[in-house]
């Protein structure tokens, strides 16, 4: 009994709730064979159970040796029932005193032992070594202080902790009247110094088509009324500034005109407009091109000179060369009508704005959207995507793109929401956005201090990732 025992064994562990059998171990050393382990998680309990089977046992009949099965991790022990393995004296003496554990009789060096046991299951114990305290003299004390033998490090298969992030959707205002708009812009072609617009002069069929298309989309749809047209004529820089003024002024008028003719629409729904040189379009160009004298250009575009003056200076610049190239190569994009048909949409019910959503989804308010939307399963392929569309029609509203967000941060995708976040605003459903975002990006300092932010301002969904959040902690804690 003076040497250490040395078990060698390998336990086949189970699943959370199937418990799997060990093949047969054997410590050779002590004859020591351990059969049918199993060990189980359910719920509250650990279950554990073996064989422990011996035919070297040595044991005089007034001695015992004392078995202790021990968890432990770290600072973390729990000890198990005992098994007081007894000579016949010793066996005898026992079972007087009725002494704590389970009490075996050892017949001529031969011991079964059928170990079960069930103990508070602690979630530091899915990754606990599980070992055995032999206590040759029968003192007792603690297990530490005897021989301690690894039966077997514990690795029950716990599944991978998931944060379901549950957001907070914000229910667009409605809106009381839509007003909604289509805009293009024209090219059209006038003979030199007219205002007369001829439609079938070089590329004013296209031009002028394209005008008609924009207002038929409009005109045509039963769902919306035209309340205004406007129209903003530009002038090219080159020539004299009065006689530009006079021939913007005068080509925006023509564009009424025609459209009055064909529409039949009346002379009191149309606004008119000009701007005699467009220099800003002249500046946008400067600015990102590559032309020599760029920067000179832009300082004479900039300054207060007069009209008339700035375009003689950019005419006198290098031999005429950065002039020539601007008239034939900008100048005729800055003769352009500008164009907007301004128009109402009827409010529709959930039934037809789903149908609307797939075809003309710009007729349909944040708040129809979000009707329609609530037609289909949260988190379903319809449901974001009805809120794709809609933070697409409204790129810039706080409600469009929180929502956009959070339908990116339930799926657990914090790189597409990152840039709705920045649109989202600082209502207290976007302070629980970006918690949920730091969550997901495991800064969970931030994440608990937004969490408990948004709490504070009433949001209930806060309290509920807070609590997935402390399960998180605890996972990692007993799971590293």
């Amino acid at each position: 009994m003076k040497k250490k025992f040395r078990l060698y064994l390998s336990l086949i562990l189970a699943a959370l709730t199937t418990p799997l059998y060990a093949q047969e171990y054997t410590a050779k050393d002590r004859g020591i064979y351990i059969k049918k382990w199993n060990l189980m998680n359910a719920g509250d309990s650990l279950y554990i159970s073996f064989r422990l089977l011996s035919d070297k046992m040595d044991i005089p009949s007034n001695r015992s040796l004392r078995l202790v099965p021990m968890l432990v991790k770290g600072d973390n022990v729990h000890e198990m029932k005992p098994v007081i393995v007894a000579g016949r004296r010793q066996y005898i003496a026992s079972q007087r005193r009725k002494d704590y554990g389970m009490l075996v009789h050892s017949h001529k060096d031969s011991v079964k032992i059928d170990y079960r046991t069930a103990v508070p299951y602690r979630k530091w114990m899915n990754s606990a070594d599980m070992l055995l305290s032999f206590d040759e003299c029968g003192c007792g004390g603690d297990p530490y202080s005897h021989d301690n033998m690894l039966l077997k490090k514990i690795r029950l298969e716990v599944p991978p902790f998931r944060f379901s992030p549950v957001m907070a959707f914000v229910v667009p205002e409605v809106e009381a009247v839509k007003h909604r708009e289509e805009s293009g812009r024209a090219f059209l072609d006038f003979p030199v110094n007219q205002t007369v617009i001829y439609p079938e002069y070089r590329n004013n069929v296209t031009e002028l088509n394209k005008i008609k298309a924009t207002i038929d989309v409009v005109k045509n749809d039963t769902n919306t009324v035209i309340t205004s047209i406007s129209i903003h004529g530009y002038a090219s820089p080159e020539g004299s500034y009065a006689n530009n003024a006079r021939l913007a002024k005068g080509r925006a008028e023509a564009l009424k005109k025609y459209v009055c003719t064909q529409y039949g629409f009346a002379d009191t729904l149309f606004t008119v407009k000009s701007t005699p040189e467009d220099w800003g379009g002249l500046r946008e160009f400067v600015s990102s091109s590559s032309i020599d004298l760029r920067d000179k250009v832009l300082e004479i575009i900039d300054s207060k000179y007069p009209e008339d003056e700035k375009n003689r200076m950019i005419e006198r610049m290098d031999n005429r060369k950065t002039y020539m190239y601007l008239l034939n190569n900008v100048y005729p994009s800055l003769r352009h009508s500008d164009y907007t048909v301004n128009y109402t949409v009827r409010p529709f019910n959930v039934e037809e704005a789903a149908r609307v959503l797939r075809v003309r989804p710009q007729l349909l308010s944040l708040n129809e959207m979000y009707m329609v939307a609530n037609l289909y399963e949260a988190g379903s392929k319809e449901f974001n995507e009805v809120f794709d569309i809609a933070v697409r029609m409204y790129p810039d509203d706080e409600t469009a793109n929180l929502n956009a967000a959070n339908i990116h941060l339930s799926e657990g995708d914090w790189q597409r929401a990152e840039r709705y976040l920045l649109k989202a605003g600082n209502s207290p459903q976007a302070t629980l956005a970006r918690g949920v975002y730091a969550m997901l990006k495991g800064d969970y300092t931030k994440a608990k201090e937004l969490f408990m932010m948004a709490s504070m301002e009433g949001i209930r969904e806060a309290e509920m990732n807070l609590e997935q959040l402390e399960q998180k902690l605890e996972y990692d804690k007993y799971n590293k």
